[in-house]
């Protein structure tokens, strides 16, 4: 390019001496192009720096190659995996992920106020005429998917279990909260302290639901404890007041609906000093974010889900929409637990 114009797909055509067919079938359907034809294609196209435009091309087909992913905030690590999982997956299929950060935070738990752009991007991409989107919903997400039905049809709803005409990926968060109490009253802790805000999203009471039914089962003596939030400083609070009111003696465990709610409960019993760790408190944490490494004292065991087939799933379930005959899905993964000193010693047995 010599006169501040951009290349276009004739220049390419012409530099190569080959036909303006061609060179699109070059971009779009190489396998039709005789492999000396697309390799003096592809010089031209480096030669002149061509880049194609693709919002002209997705305007004649009234739709893009791009798949449009809405995640409610890529601070929190499930977020961040399942966008991982979709991206690689779509990527072997030849499309291009969008992610969208919605920024959805909790900004009081009682009453609930939240801040989020989640219907904002849901509606950029319709206009956008993306070939589908993943919506990762906080909240029954109905209303916006069926106000943008008339431009974008196939689309996948992530961790929100809500009936509707769509498929749905999700994770079993009431198994979270079950596998954790089966494995402290495997260890032999019968008093449990479950620590974590209010049901203000459906992942929070699902996991709470889930060890209800593992003390109901097991016989623990479960007591649930509500923070004002799920960082570690809150854990801290948690943990002082439980420490405070502990009886002489009683073994417990403290398991919070996040990694970060059990690492400052951790970092008190530090400070605190004369408690042993998992003889006398073990702790978990419930969302994986911890990611096995140890802490400055002693790792964490944790509910580990799973993020990246979520989104491995997603790209499955949001291509197969798109074909005739499609019948939906709703695709419900297991989540494991990464078991760190906090309630089983590496020494045990």
């Amino acid at each position: 390019m010599t006169d501040g114009k951009l290349p276009t797909m004739q220049a390419v055509a012409d530099t190569a001496g080959v036909s303006l067919a061609t060179v699109s079938n070059v971009l779009n359907q190489p396998s039709r192009v005789a492999p000396g034809t697309r390799e003096k294609v592809r010089a031209a196209i480096e030669s002149l720096g061509y880049i194609r435009n693709a919002a002209a091309r997705d305007l004649k087909r009234s739709r893009s190659d791009g798949i449009g992913l809405i995640v409610p905030d890529i601070l929190n690590r499930l977020f961040v995996d399942i966008s991982r999982g979709a991206q690689i997956t779509a990527g072997q299929k030849g499309l291009s992920l969008l992610m969208a950060n919605a920024v959805y935070a909790f900004q009081s738990f009682e009453p609930l106020v939240v801040t989020d752009q989640q219907d904002q991007f849901l509606d950029y991409f319709a206009e956008e005429r993306t070939s589908g989107i993943l919506y990762a919903a906080m909240s029954d997400p109905t209303d916006g998917i069926n106000r943008i039905r008339g431009h974008v049809r196939p689309i996948v709803v992530i961790n929100y279990d809500q009936p509707g005409d769509w498929c749905s990926v999700l994770m079993d968060n009431r198994q979270a909260g079950r596998i954790a109490g089966e494995h402290l009253a495997g260890i032999g802790v019968r008093r449990v302290f479950y620590v974590s805000p209010p049901d203000a999203a459906q992942p929070i009471t699902d996991r709470r639901r889930g060890i209800e039914e593992a003390a109901a089962t097991l016989g623990l003596e479960l007591t649930q404890v509500t923070t004002e939030g799920f960082r570690a400083e809150h854990g801290r609070a948690a943990m002082a007041d439980l420490l405070a009111g502990r009886r002489d003696g009683e073994r417990f465990a403290f398991v919070g609906i996040t990694d970060d709610l059990a690492l400052g409960a951790l970092h008190v019993l530090r400070e605190h000093g004369g408690l042993r760790i998992p003889e006398d408190v073990a702790l978990i944490g419930l969302d994986g974010t911890h990611d096995g490494a140890e802490s400055d004292w002693v790792s964490l065991t944790s509910i580990t889900l799973p993020g990246y087939r979520m989104g491995e799933e997603a790209i499955r379930l949001v291509l197969d929409e798109a074909q005739p005959g499609h019948r939906h899905e709703r695709v419900v993964l297991p989540v494991g637990m990464r078991v760190g000193a906090s309630t089983v010693r590496p020494d045990a047995g």
